[in-house]
């Protein structure tokens, strides 16, 4: 199949170029990941700004509170960090769920076939979101 030929919006193979050398390629593929996301969610899915930003922010907070790359996620960082956020910062349950939501989403659409986040990251760094 040639590059970008059926592929949908925000899909690894239009979000990333081939044959250029990533300075930094772990950061460069997380930015391509959000930037796909967000085509993903305001084309496909028609989300208003308000909800994508809001997603984001969830994503972003999670990605900072783990540490980790999303190719490197487990439930224990989704746990700690609920338990935190429940604990230490005395969060209400709907701002828990909307949270819970904005990274339940953004992992579905890395783990979606259609989108091809996980053989992208299996090949360049040998695991992948799941």
């Amino acid at each position: 199949m040639d590059r970008g030929r059926g592929e949908l919006p925000g899909s690894a193979r239009l979000e990333l170029v081939d044959g250029v050398a990533l300075l930094h390629p772990e950061d460069a593929v997380l930015e391509a990941m959000l930037s796909g996301w967000d085509k993903q969610l305001r084309g496909g899915r028609r989300l208003n700004g308000g909800t994508v930003g809001s997603y984001r922010r969830a994503v972003t907070a999670f990605l900072e509170f783990s540490g980790e790359y999303p190719w490197c996620w487990t439930a224990a960082h989704m746990d700690e960090w609920m338990g935190e956020l429940v604990t230490g910062a005395k969060r209400k349950p709907s701002t828990l769920r909307n949270y819970q939501t904005g990274v339940r989403d953004f992992c579905n659409y890395l783990t979606s076939p259609a989108y091809r986040w996980a053989e992208e990251c299996e090949a360049r760094f040998g695991t992948h979101p799941v």
